[in-house]
């Protein structure tokens, strides 16, 4: 069974069972594309799962013997470092409550709630026990005051800071990785109920900007997120249509194109930003009134994002280059896919050639050096396209060109 047909039966059955979703002809729910959405199931994620679930795993078995724990989540943006723990943190409170425990999650953005260690602490006071004052403590009393809480209170918590190599690099203090490894030294007496911390970062260069004390406590062993392939990538957006999408607003050629994207060095394996691309072009194909994603309209977001043709570039290629990337263009077009075969383009690009009254055109000469310019891309013979740039908009723009250098 095809993807396109998939998507359609089961959104098809889920509107059956939601009489009352709101009227789109593209969308079902476009909430499920949204960066704060986390699905029930991570695919591709359950190794990184297994492995944070493993390291805190006694901590609602024997809890008053389970000691401060902190971790390190590595990879580049739109991998599912976020999405991974705050699944993980979702068992785990669920677990702590079967045993008959109280856990409060605290998740800090620190690229958003960030800014110095103060406005970081009170608002960790806020989401763990915001009927504690925070007005008129340091940042250190307000740590003390917390701990005390949760221990009078016999509650629990897990810390999740979120793009701590931000705050590394924008804030000169970084005594707050120092305090948050040191947690169950404020009171050496006493047992610590923050039994853990987790630190998510894009990479681990912020270790060169803290000093050898905080490395120390922080540790060198993070656990690692690789990028997806684009099988993967394919995978998780079929997922995500199925719950965004209405019946045969996307195909299956539409998820191949997002897929290729996101898997390009420009974007890196950033899924959020192949969901982002989705969305958007769902969006503008509603406004459109097309009632179906196009190539065009993911070409067009993608290449407001990332363009890798400008109205510059076109303007500085001699006649050749344009016959060649009018070529490629006019072959797209047609055939309305993805990547199109170089034969295809040698038909269209002999019939310029004549229109324009041009005597021996090698196209194959001139994609080399669109290639080089990254204005066309080329994974073989077999498959060449361009992303970044709308057809229905850059043909004119070709054309105009071309009517100039007659």
């Amino acid at each position: 069974m095809s993807v396109s047909r998939l998507i359609n039966i089961v959104s098809f059955i889920i509107i059956q069972f939601n009489p009352n979703l709101p009227e789109s002809e593209i969308f079902l729910d476009r909430s499920k594309l949204s960066a704060r959405y986390i699905p029930r199931e991570l695919p591709h994620r359950e190794k990184q799962i297994s492995m944070i679930h493993t390291i805190f795993k006694n901590s609602y078995i024997k809890p008053e013997e389970f000691i401060l724990t902190t971790i390190q989540v590595v990879g580049p943006a739109g991998i599912g470092k976020t999405s991974t723990v705050l699944k993980f943190s979702e068992t785990l409170e669920t677990e702590f409550k079967q045993s008959g425990l109280l856990l409060k999650i605290a998740y800090i953005n620190l690229k958003l709630q960030g800014g110095n260690k103060y406005a970081i602490y009170r608002f960790l006071l806020e989401k763990i026990a915001p009927e504690l004052p925070a007005q008129g403590l340091s940042a250190e009393e307000m740590l003390r005051y917390l701990l005390t809480y949760l221990r009078e209170n016999k509650t629990y918590a897990l810390i999740i800071l979120d793009e701590i190599d931000y705050l590394v690099r924008s804030s000169k203090d970084s005594g707050i990785i120092y305090d948050f490894t040191r947690l169950n030294e404020f009171d050496l007496t006493k047992h610590c109920n923050i039994f853990g911390v987790i630190f998510i970062a894009r990479s681990t260069e912020f270790y060169n900007r803290i000093d050898q004390a905080e490395l120390s406590t922080l540790g060198r062993v993070p656990i690692e997120f690789p990028p997806y392939s684009n099988k993967q990538i394919s995978d998780i957006l079929i997922r995500r249509c199925l719950e965004s999408f209405n019946p045969n607003v996307v195909g299956s050629d539409i998820i191949d194109e997002v897929s290729a994207i996101a898997v390009s060095p420009q974007v890196n394996g950033d899924v959020r930003y192949a969901l982002d691309l989705i969305l958007y072009a769902g969006q503008l194909a509603e406004t459109q009134g097309s009632g179906r994603i196009s190539l065009d309209q993911i070409r067009k977001v993608h290449g407001q994002s990332h363009p890798s043709i400008t109205t510059e570039d076109i303007m500085g290629l001699p006649k050749n280059h344009l016959v060649a990337l009018m070529a490629v263009v006019k072959t797209l077009g047609v055939r309305n896919k993805q990547y199109v075969e170089l034969k295809e383009i040698r038909l269209h690009a002999l019939e310029l050639a004549d229109e324009y009254k041009m005597k021996k055109f090698e196209v194959e000469d001139y994609l080399d050096d669109l290639l080089d310019q990254n204005i066309i891309e080329m994974k073989s013979l077999k498959e060449i396209g361009i992303n970044g740039a709308a057809l229905n908009e850059l043909g004119p723009i070709l054309e105009n060109q071309l009517k100039k250098k007659r």
